[in-house]
């Protein structure tokens, strides 16, 4: 038993009182501390250790104030002090004793009956290992692995395993898009789709591709209204299929065709796929055209909504997002802000898929703005596409003017 199935701002006394209670001995993901770190440099570097330790594995939470015997918890220790103060000091410890920095550790302190706290530090897996010790003395320059016996310095083998995984994780994200788009372009989507001119959105966990990675169906069911299909405000019917949880733009079960889906796999990927996604006929002639406003406003927007989704559901980052489209060649193209009946100008798009640079994504954004402040250099490709240097959906003060999908 552990805590990392349990959303990170649920964590509670009660929670904690449940480890006593299963006396849940300490294991790969999970560590007790009586009492915090001390100030001199051996109980910095017994720190760093323990929080690369985590992070060159599989993550987990080191807690401290809980009394522990042979590593089974038996009853709180409460932490008096500032609390404030001292996760402040372990971020600081963790910011400047570790090389590459561990991003996304998170700290929070867990009132107790009794008066005073609980510390929880959670430490992600990270996917950018592995996380030495660049200070404290003949720790210096150390790496750190655990199991369940705990923390112990990993062999040769070992370490060069850890050195590869960042590329491989980068490779298996792109043949996973590969193979994905070229399903879609070969008719082979979960549902037909209108037509061939496509958006397609890949938000990838990194956790995604974690050997027993897998969301719980009936909640990505009951979180339905958070994916909502490509310029919908919401999915108007769901099916449970072998990939996981589909939902889809038309009632219709008999349907021919849709417009869009969103297909949540069971491992926590987010594919989103809108057709039809050209304009009508110009006032003054000239047939159908791509704005890439219409594009960059549908990314953002939704980009935004997905991640928050994943949280949710307790997907944490980094997330690869990956933006394609399909089959548009000889399409015009304008970046859109002017009415049609107005100067405009067009490009012509000269392939018949764009397949724009992937962009990490590696805290959730609080708002559109901030994730379009993220997804800059895919934006700025669009823009590419339309014949524009950048997108100007940017002031010159670099924050985003909003364009609404």
């Amino acid at each position: 038993m552990a805590l990392l199935h349990i959303p990170f701002d649920q964590i509670d006394q009660r929670q904690l009182q449940r480890l006593i209670e299963a006396k849940a001995a300490e294991s790969r993901d999970i560590e007790y501390k009586q009492a915090s770190y001390g100030n001199a440099d051996a109980d910095h570097a017994e720190f760093l250790a323990d929080i690369s330790s985590f992070a060159n594995t599989a993550g987990g939470d080191l807690i401290f104030g809980m009394a522990a015997t042979k590593g089974v918890p038996n009853g709180f220790v409460p932490f008096s002090g500032d609390a404030d103060a001292e996760m402040l000091r372990f971020d600081n410890m963790a910011r400047s004793g570790l090389q590459p920095r561990v991003a996304h550790l998170r700290m929070k302190a867990v009132p107790l009956s009794q008066g005073a706290n609980a510390l929880v530090i959670r430490i992600p897996r990270s996917y950018n290992p592995p996380h030495r010790i660049i200070r404290q003395g003949k720790w210096q320059h150390r790496f750190f692995a655990r199991s369940s016996a705990g923390k112990y310095e990993p062999n040769v083998d070992e370490l060069r395993a850890l050195f590869i995984l960042a590329p491989q994780l980068a490779d298996r994200i792109r043949e996973f898009r590969i193979d994905r788009v070229a399903k879609i372009a070969a008719g082979e989507a979960p549902v037909p789709l209108m037509d061939r001119h496509c958006l397609v959105i890949h938000l990838v966990p990194f956790s995604a591709f974690d050997i027993g990675a897998a969301l719980s169906l009936p909640e990505v069911e009951g979180a339905a209204i958070k994916f909502p299909p490509l310029y919908t405000t919401h999915p108007v019917d769901r099916r449970v299929n072998f990939d996981g949880v589909l939902l889809l733009s038309n009632a219709d079960e008999k349907a021919s065709q849709q417009r869009a889906y969103v297909q949540v796999f069971r491992s926590g990927v987010v594919e989103a796929v809108a057709s039809s996604i050209l304009a009508g006929e110009r006032p003054q002639g000239g047939g159908s055209r791509l704005t890439s406003m219409k594009v960059e406003g549908a990314i953002v927007k939704y980009t935004t909504g997905y991640t928050a989704a994943l949280a949710s559901l307790g997907v944490e980052p980094p997330y690869a997002v990956l933006v394609s489209l399909m089959g548009v060649k000889g399409v015009p193209i304008s970046f859109g802000v002017r009415a049609w009946p107005y100067d405009d100008p067009e490009a012509i798009l000269d392939r018949d898929q764009f397949h724009f640079a992937e962009v990490l994504i590696e805290a959730i954004p609080k708002s559109k703005d901030e994730c379009a402040t993220m997804l800059r250099p895919l934006l700025d490709q669009v823009a590419n596409a339309a014949g524009l240097a950048q997108t100007p959906t940017f002031g010159a003060d670099g924050k985003y003017q909003l364009f609404t999908a």
